[in-house]
Formats: C-alpha cells, structure tokens, sequence
C-alpha cells in the first residue's frame, strides 16, 4: 500500500511555535551497528497551554525524563507527545538510532569513509526528538563519541572545547556553538578525511583527494574577502570547516559554521576537471559561504519563506560570478538556464510562487522558482533602488534582524524603509505563480517614437523594464496593465529593449529579421546582443527547417571574429531543445531535434575555414588554468570543434581528445565522438574510462556523456550502463549521470515508442524504496508530458500512473505524480 497522502500545510495557517527551545545538549555514540542519542533540551512554553509535542522519524525511543524523572509520554512513529508539562523544564530523550542503513541520506548516515549529516529541511527529527522547524533557535552543544582508528575526524558546528580517549579505542569531541540556530543547521561528521587547512579555513576530503582541494580554499578565501568588500559582512567564526563527501544528495550545505558538500562542489584537477567544474565550485563554494549571514544569521520563519535565504543568497553568488569573471557572459548563462529550465517549470504541475501558498512535501520545494526566480526578484529590487540604495536596505535588513527567523515581507520592508522606494505593488512577484508577458509594440511619428507595454499580469506587476531608443537609456517602471512611454528620436529606431534582461519575464516585440541582425551586430548591451541571435536562431528553427538567411550566416561569421571569445561561444551556442519546446503549440521532438542539427549542419558547413581558423587561433596557451581569458578562449574552441564534428570531422575531435592535457578539451573531443556515428567513438569511450575507473566524478562525467548522446542506441546504451561495475543506484551522483542526464535528452527521452519514459518510471519505482528526495527529482522529468502529440501523452501517462499505484510511494514522489496527474 501507498503511504499516507500527505496532508497540505498552507502559509496562512501559520502560528508561532508553542514552545521555544533555549539550549540543547546532544551526545551522539555511533557504535558498528547503530548510534544512540541523548538529548536534553532547556524548554520554556511560548504560546498557549497544550502538551509539548516533539517531531521524530525512524526513532527508537528508549526513555524520556522530565525535569530528571521519567516522564508520562505518548509515541508514535512521527511524534512524541509530553503531556502537563509546566511553562519552563528539561526534557531528556535516549534514542536509537540505525545511519548505517539510512539510505535516504538524511539525517545522519554513513557514508563510504564514516558518518554525516543532512537535516534540511527536516533531516534532524531523524536523530533525535525536537520541535523540528526554522523558528525554532536553540544554542548547541554536541559530543560525539566513535571508535578512533576508524573515525579520527569527530566535527560538529561551533568550537572545540573538550576531546580526549575513551576505554575500547574509542574518543570524543565535544563542540559548543555560540549562535542560536534551527535545527536544519545542525552538522555532524564522523569519518576518516584527510585536511587542507590554511589559517581559520579548513577542507576535509576522503582519503587520496587532497591534491584536488587546493582550489576549492581558493575560492572560499576569495568569497570571504568579496563579501566583505562588497557587502560589508565578516567571517564571524572562529573557525570555517568545509566537508566533501561521495554520497550527498545535493549540492551542498551551509551548516553553521560546517558545510557539508558533495564532492563534484569541492574537487578539482586539471586533468580531472572542466572549466565548467572550475566554475561551479566558485560559485558554489560562495554561495555556501554567503549563506553564513543570508541564512544563518538571519534565517526563515518558515519553510514558505525559503527563498529569503536562497533567491538572496543565488543573487549574492551571482554578483560574485559577474564580479569575478565576466558580467556579460555570467549574465547571459543565467538567462539561458532559468529560461530552460526555470520558465517551463512556471507553466508547469509544479508551478508555484517565490513564495508558495501552500506544500505538501517541502522537499519538493527546492526548485529553480526558488531560487533562480526568487534571485530574480531580488535583482529586480536592485535594479529599482540602485547599488547604494540596496546595500542600505541590506544594513537596515541586518540591524533589525540579526539573529532571526523572518519573512520576505520583512526583507522588501527593509529595502524600502532604507530607500524611500515604494515597493509594495512589487511585492506580487513573490505570492503570485506564472512568468508575465510584456507585449511590446513602436510607433514612430517623426521626431518621437511612442513605446506601448501591455503586462499579461493582472492585478499588474511593478516590472524593472530597461530600454535604450536612440541615445535615450532608462530603466522603466511597468506598474500599470497598459502604458506608453515617448522618447525623442531624429530617426526610426531599434529599440533595446529589456537590457540586461531586468526583469524574467517573455518580451514580444515584432521586430524584423533586419531589426535582429543591427542589434546582433550593433547593441552596446552584450545581453540583447546575445538575445537577438537567439529570436533569430530560434525563428530559423522553429520556422524555417533550419536553414538560415545568407545575412544569418555572416553575421554568425563575424561573431567568430569577436575580441571576445567567451562572449563568441555563448552567441554561437543555439538555443537549447528543451527551450525551443516551450514555444511550439505542440511538441515534436523528432522535428525540432532535426531542425537544430540542419542549422548546425549549414553553419558548419558555410562556415568551415572560419570555424578552423578560430580553432587554431584560440588553442591553450602555456598550462591549463582557469582564468576568465583562458577559459572563454577554451570555450569557443570547443564550440567550433562541436561545429566541425557536424560536419563529419571526427578524425580532429579524436586527435584533440589524444592529445589534451585538460579534461575540458578532453570531454568536449569526447562529447563530439559520442554524438557521432564513428570509428573513432567506441576507442575513445573506453581509452577514458580505463584511464579514469578509479576517479569517481570523471567516471560521472563517462556516464553522462552517453546517457546524453543524440544517437538512435542510446536508451539502449543507457539500460546496458544500469549493469555496468561503475554504476550504483544507491549513490545520487551515480544517478545524477546517467538516468538525470538521459531524461534531459530531449528526442531520446521522448522517444515515439515510450521506451523512455517507461525506463524512467523503472528507475524512479526502484529509487523510491532507496532514496525519495532523489526518486522524485526524476519524477519531475515528466512535468511536461501534456504538451506532447496525443501516442506521447498516451505512453506518459500510462508510466505516471504505474509510478502512482506503486506499493508503499513515497510522500516525495506521490505528490510530484499526483500533481502531474491532476
């Protein structure tokens, strides 16, 4: 039988929690076969009189005390009722608990080389009895006790204050954190790691990893100093610790003080790593480490009020990566990725505000809504207040709030209290679901052109709407359903609108193929320079089979000849299928695939001695590194060899993946040969995993390029990869490789007979017994199943409702299906 549906929790039934947690001192003793826990928690009542209920999950309850005598107590498996408790007391639970076989990966569970945990957003009632929500700030004192020859690191949050022996080869450590946090910050770490210490910082990596930590402390050093120049905010502890481990079921987690990471967000080689890679563990390593005020300092209320950390926080990061490397082309990744992945989402089962109403399951609230829209929306208020402006609203935000679990509301009243901007009409991005329209439309009268905007949203938004007509640039306030704006202009112009795309909406301006090729070619905004080359792209696509105007072509020429090559790469890089989907009134993956590979066939083909000479122009200079310069040279490399492979040069994609001495060369020559039907392909697929078996991303990065291969044989490849040694259900990354990356294969996963979608409800019934977090990231492959021709949709159903009747599913997976379903 199915689990119990799970009942829907709605923001306005929130009510402050009836009892407040002061302290809460923890003793933690993992031994072979389980772990006990003793908890006593200084408990004072907060609001009303009722019994003190705590949340528990897979706890073995031994004993409970109230004020040192056992205690009346009622238990089930989620909760533990105290009855006629007084206003103020202790409480002590003695707990077992079994992390050796947790397989959900929460709460604390081993790990190949120890113990650690995850306790968001709910992870920490799976160790011990607590009032388990945000608003609950308790101060931590935490020992942990394990044998010493297998476990000689013992972390938690805060600082050291006793360690020492214990009889039968055993130690302990016990660490005494100084601010008050939720419970979702709690960290712990017993385990066998080997340390990168550098003053106050330190990295712990599994044995054999240290040589490829080395930039990880770099970036953690560069975020620390960014974030006090820009934002005035300093490390506050005594001591920063970072954690990489295999077996994590996200990116990584900014515990007070001990970030627990997966390791693809910490690792890094040259002959190990991409540019891509490089890139991540920048920005992620920074986030994490901006999350140290934007979520620990000052936290949520509530779970509804999750992208007050994380859409200010991914903003945060984002203005490190424009800071760091180049804006323009940071900016421009940004769109890209929330276009793809966070617009479909918003017209989608799973669509919700920034700020949902409602949930079921909060881990499924961990969406690109959240944080990338929710960064969005932080932008657009400092876009409207301005640099100086916003970094008051950020003082005022810290003065008042230091310390707290607040809300969004609490956070736009800052930014307006400090500024003197009105933004109470703004404050609907976060409660209202949906990606707005701006239909645009000009009229030029003779020395005036009249700009008409018509919002899709009503009641309407206060968009952020930058502009330049002419050498008139501005950044408008959209605040009504129907405006005008006049501009002086001695002739008809282009305008430039939405520059810097200033607000995630979908811009529609009937501009002509003549009026695209000027902005390509002569816009002083890099994005809309970008922009107009994607409509164009996507118009020949959609519209046009795939074949291009000969003005199309040259102007794709001239961006080869760009001073720079980074911003070359990302304008020649075609809109992506899953984009393109969203804009056809019915999907036909078969056709769009081919649509976008004759496009790339005849840019190829027209553009072959060009493509060459950009090739050798931009080949590696000296050794690998991953600078801005390095890597934007590297980037359009790359892509011309990706060009060239469409036209059949596999032998120089082969000789390039030979020679490399980085694995970003090395992976794209590879990623070319496995989209291609070669000799050279089968040699080259197994030459890199013999060399790489033992390196456990790289072999990710082995399954991956497969699962993502464009040929007819690839579910095929897929299924016969489930039985390969280098894969393991058990292990997220593992997963993440090779099933994520095939359901993202946009005419594979869709394929005409179902076999795709039928392969992934096999993999996602499987996962729910292991891992529901991950079974029902998976389940959101199939959001969009609806807009696909009737024997698609016929095929996709059937699988969801397979994945519905499914024995004991999970609350993760059963509310992504029933939504998809509904």
């Amino acid at each position: 039988m199915k689990e119990a549906q799970p009942r829907a929790i709605h923001l306005k039934d929130y009510a402050p929690p009836p009892f407040r947690v002061d302290s809460i001192v923890l003793d933690i003793d993992i031994r072979a076969d389980h772990a006990l826990v003793r908890a006593k928690l200084e408990i004072r009542r907060n609001a009303g009189k009722g019994p003190l209920v705590l949340d528990g999950d897979e706890l073995e309850l031994i004993s409970v005390a109230l004020d040192g005598k056992a205690a009346e107590h009622e238990v089930t498996a989620e909760k533990l009722t105290v009855p006629n408790v007084p206003d103020a007391f202790t409480l002590e639970t003695v707990s077992r608990i079994v992390p050796q076989r947790n397989t959900k990966l929460e709460g604390l569970y081993a790990t190949k080389h120890g113990f650690v945990t995850q306790c968001e957003a709910e992870g920490f009632r799976r160790i011990t009895w607590f009032i388990d929500r945000p608003d609950v700030m308790a101060r931590y004192t935490t020992t942990v006790r394990a044998d010493a020859k297998k476990y000689p690191v013992l972390l938690s949050n805060g600082n050291l204050k006793h360690s020492g022996s214990e009889p039968g080869g055993r130690h302990f450590a016990t660490y005494e954190d100084p601010f008050p946090k939720p419970s979702y910050l709690f960290a712990l770490v017993a385990a066998n790691l080997e340390l990168l210490r550098d003053g106050n910082l330190y990295i712990y990596v599994e044995p054999g990893n240290l040589d490829q930590a080395g930039w990880a402390m770099d970036c953690l050093k560069r975020a620390i100093a960014w974030d006090e120049k820009r934002f005035g905010l300093k490390l506050d502890l005594n001591e920063y610790k970072i954690v990489a481990v295999g077996d994590f079921n996200s990116g990584a987690m900014e515990n007070k003080g001990l970030n627990i990471f997966n390791t693809r967000y910490i690792l890094a080689r040259a002959d190990t790593a991409t540019d891509v890679d490089y890139l991540n563990i920048d920005r992620v390593v920074a986030h994490e480490y901006f999350h140290n005020w934007t979520g620990n300092r000052v936290t949520c209320r509530d779970w509804f009020q999750l992208s007050l950390k994380e859409g200010l926080t991914v903003f945060r990061d984002q203005e490190y990566g424009a800071d760091t490397y180049s804006r323009a082309v940071t900016r421009i990744q940004e769109v890209r990725a929330l276009r793809a992945n966070q617009f479909p989402e918003d017209a989608g089962p799973m669509k919700h505000p920034v700020r949902p109403e409602s949930y079921m399951e909060i881990r499924n609230f961990y969406t690109m809504t959240v944080y990338e829209k929710g960064a969005e929306v932080v932008r657009m208020q400092h876009t409207l207040l301005g640099e100086k402006k916003f970094q008051a609203g950020m003082r005022k935000y810290f003065e008042r709030h230091d310390g707290q679990a607040v809300t969004t509301d609490d956070f736009v009243q800052a930014m307006q209290d400090a500024s003197g901007v009105n933004l109470q009409q703004f404050k609907r991005w976060y409660d209202v679901a949906g990606t707005p329209v701006v239909s645009c439309s000009g009229a030029y009268n003779g020395g005036e052109f009249v700009l008409s905007a018509r919002q899709s949203m009503n009641p309407p938004f206060h968009i952020p709407f930058a502009v330049k007509v002419g050498e008139h640039e501005q950044v408008l306030s959209l605040k009504q359903r129907e405006e005008k704006f006049v501009f002086p202009a001695k002739q008809k112009p282009v305008p430039s609108l939405l520059r810097g795309f200033s607000a995630p909406v979908i811009l529609e301006y009937p501009y002509s193929e003549d009026d695209l090729l000027e902005l390509m070619a002569r816009d002083d905004d890099p994005f809309n320079r970008w922009e107009a080359g994607q409509r164009l792209a996507g118009s020949i696509i959609l519209e046009k089979g795939g074949k291009p105007s000969a003005a199309f072509v040259e102007a794709a020429r001239n961006l080869l000849r760009d001073p720079d090559p980074a911003f070359a790469a990302e304008a020649l890089t075609l809109p992506g299928e899953t984009f393109l989907a969203e804009q056809m009134a019915m999907v036909d993956p078969d056709r769009l695939h081919e649509s976008r590979n004759a496009l790339r066939r005849v840019l190829g083909s027209e553009l072959k001695k060009d493509l060459l000479a950009a090739y050798e122009r931009n080949a590696n200079r000296g050794p690998y590194s991953p600078d801005a310069a390095s890597i934007g040279r590297r980037s359009l490399r790359n892509l011309c060899l990706n060009y060239l492979g469409e036209i059949g040069e596999s032998k120089l994609a082969y000789a390039q993946f030979q020679a490399a001495d980085n694995m970003t060369d090395s992976m794209a020559a590879l990623s070319v040969l496995a989209n291609l039907d070669c000799p050279e392909r089968e040699p080259a697929l197994a030459a890199f995993y013999g060399r790489w078996i033992e390196e456990a991303l790289v072999v990710d990065k082995w399954l991956a390029v497969q699962a993502g291969s464009r040929l007819p044989t690839t579910l095929e490849t897929v299924r016969q990869l489930l039985k390969h040694p280098a894969f393991d259900l058990k292990v997220p990354n593992r997963v993440y490789a090779l099933i994520r990356t095939f359901a993202a294969n946009h005419v594979r996963f869709h394929g005409v007979d179902g076999g795709g979608y039928a392969f992934l409800a096999d993999q996602i019934i499987a996962l729910n017994a292991l891992n529901p977090q991950v079974a029902a990231r998976m389940a959101r492959s199939f959001d969009r199943w609806r807009r696909f021709d009737d024997s698609r949709k016929s095929l996709a159903r059937k699988q969801l409702e397979r994945i519905r009747d499914t024995e004991k599913l999970s609350k993760d997976v059963a509310e992504i299906v029933g939504k998809a379903l509904a």
